[in-house]
């Protein structure tokens, strides 16, 4: 059922109606902190305060509007057995959360945590937990790998604690592998969909849709789509008003590289008159709906079964092949502009300054960690202090899993585990200017 949840209700409460649940979902989705922190979390330009200029809020909202559109396209064409209300609202929903869980500063944040997680994990486990089980090796695998979509998961189920529907938690996911598992064949493998911590929920989702335990969900097919035709022509759009891009070399490029559809959406649109990118965006996405929509019909049945390992843009056709170029340029000359490479470079060392001042937190025993509050020597106090700055919630989340969580063979391990977590929940739960700000404090520039 779609109404179906991991945490049931009160025991006296009647049964969700599929409606009443997903409607619920929204409800929380939308009010939840997490969804708000977006605004100021880098789409491409990492600490801009450009107001026209995308943050991942604007995108994520931009996405959400697509992923609307591609599902009332997508109802047109199946029968009435459907919920045609939930499932618009599952697409959307979906599309507004996908990246929730991403560090500060974007892709680039997730590549400079993992370089620091391979590095610093291993003799941070040796002075805290000394000899490993022979679990720990998978559970370290788990911890070195962090994905935004897989902290997605475990933000709004693990931290906020938002209880949605299973059906919207699985809408989520773009991927099927744990952190801790070894890849194996298929196109849904390549990067983790969950960590160890969220095992028991995925299981739970597995058992719901079993079709998951080896493939997508299908509505995620659909976000997907949404996300890259959302940011296609955007992000060209915004180097442009940021100024690090301009229409002529834009333009250059184009008309030389691009094939003959593009060129044709390019000049329709009469570039240099007011509204251009709004006409040329438009008109490249009304083909892209018509294309992303029947791809999707085409291989419903796959798709259903879990065995589809394709994404709907993934075909040669001219709409697609145009959208993949606009993404190949942007990648090569609007991230590696020197400005933006500068941004990201402050973003890199007030990251990494972060995680390397709490790294002293993971370095103590179990038994000093805990107790913390009591100590008053010089080291102590300082590291209280560190212990300080983590947000309750995160603690609460802490203390809970570091005692009960299931699949662990060592408790020791079991408490490191998540007292990595922690500070990992904390560091990607920044904003950009979060950050910063949390950087300069520790090295004394706080004013």
């Amino acid at each position: 059922m779609l109404s179906e949840r991991q945490l049931p209700g009160p025991d006296d409460a009647e049964p969700e109606t599929a409606l009443a649940a997903i409607e619920a979902d929204r409800s929380r989705i939308v009010q939840c902190s997490p969804v708000r922190r977006l605004q100021q979390k880098t789409q491409v330009f990492p600490l801009d305060v450009k107001a026209s200029v995308r943050s991942r809020l604007t995108h994520s909202l931009e996405v959400k509007e697509t992923g609307r559109q591609l599902a009332l396209r997508v109802l047109t064409s199946m029968g009435q057995e459907v919920d045609k209300e939930a499932f618009v609202s599952l697409v959307e929903m979906a599309c507004l959360l996908h990246d929730v869980g991403n560090p500060p500063f974007g892709h680039f944040g997730e590549v400079v945590m993992i370089d620091w997680l391979g590095t610093r994990l291993p003799s941070l486990f040796k002075q805290a937990v000394g000899k490993s089980s022979r679990q720990w090796p998978m559970l370290m695998a788990d911890l070195q790998q962090f994905e935004g979509n897989a902290q997605s998961l475990r933000l709004l189920h693990s931290l906020q604690g938002l209880n949605l529907t299973l059906s919207q938690l699985a809408a989520l996911q773009k991927y099927v592998r744990g952190a801790y598992q070894r890849k194996t064949g298929g196109r849904w493998q390549q990067k983790p969909g969950h960590f160890f911590s969220e095992r028991s929920l995925v299981q739970q989702i597995r058992a719901r849709f079993p079709t998951t335990t080896r493939g997508r969900y299908p509505l995620a097919f659909l976000m997907e789509a949404a996300d890259d035709m959302a940011y296609g022509v955007a992000d060209l759009e915004d180097a442009v008003d940021r100024g690090v891009l301009s229409l002529a070399e834009l333009e250059l490029a184009l008309l030389s590289e691009a094939n003959d559809y593009l060129k044709n959406c390019w000049q329709q649109a009469k570039v240099g008159e007011p509204g251009f990118f709004s006409r040329f965006r438009q008109a490249i996405n009304d083909d892209l709906l018509i294309l992303v929509s029947e791809q999707y019909l085409l291989h419903h049945k796959a798709i259903l079964e879990g065995s589809h390992d394709g994404a709907l843009l993934a075909v040669e056709q001219e709409p697609a092949q145009a959208l993949q170029w606009l993404k190949d340029f942007a990648h090569r000359r609007v991230f590696n502009r020197r400005e933006v490479e500068a941004l990201e470079l402050s973003g890199f060392a007030a990251l990494k300054g972060v995680l390397e001042a709490f790294a002293p937190l993971l370095a103590l025993p179990e038994r000093e960690f805990t107790s913390l509050e009591s100590r008053q020597d010089a080291k102590g106090l300082v590291l209280r202090r560190l212990y300080h700055r983590l947000p309750p919630r995160h603690l609460a989340a802490y203390r809970r899993d570091s005692r009960n969580a299931a699949f662990f063979e060592s408790e020791r391990e079991r408490e490191w585990y998540f007292r990595v977590r922690l500070l990992l929940d904390f560091v990607s739960g920044m904003t950009d200017t979060y950050v910063l700000e949390e950087y300069r404090l520790l090295c004394g520039f706080q004013g």
